[in-house]
């Protein structure tokens, strides 16, 4: 899989989880937004999501969408409002990271 293919992928699965959720933005980052990823890469997937009680459960919920699409989407969900600079990932996924269309 090449980056490409990965887009492919995140937008995918950047379909199905906005018509699940009130999906605030999705982020493709990690080694796919880079450039640097291997065979055995996985696809991180920023998932910014207005508001959520229980991260396990989202976590999870987030996981079970994946299997329809690629089993190597890795969702890593964050509430809108811990999205910000001051965060030290979401600062990375910022500037690192490709944003994908919802």
């Amino acid at each position: 899989m090449d980056k490409s293919d990965a887009i492919k992928v995140a937008n995918e699965y950047a379909s199905v989880i906005s018509t699940n959720y009130d999906c605030k933005d999705i982020f493709m980052f990690g080694s796919y937004a880079k450039g640097t990823y291997h065979d055995e890469s996985d696809i991180d997937i920023a998932v910014i999501l207005k508001d959520f009680d229980n991260p396990i459960n989202i976590q999870l919920e987030l996981m079970r969408l994946r299997r329809k699409i690629d089993s190597r989407i890795e969702p890593h969900p964050f509430r809108e409002k811990d999205f910000n600079i001051n965060n030290p990932v979401a600062y990375e996924i910022l500037q690192h990271g490709q944003r994908i269309d919802i």
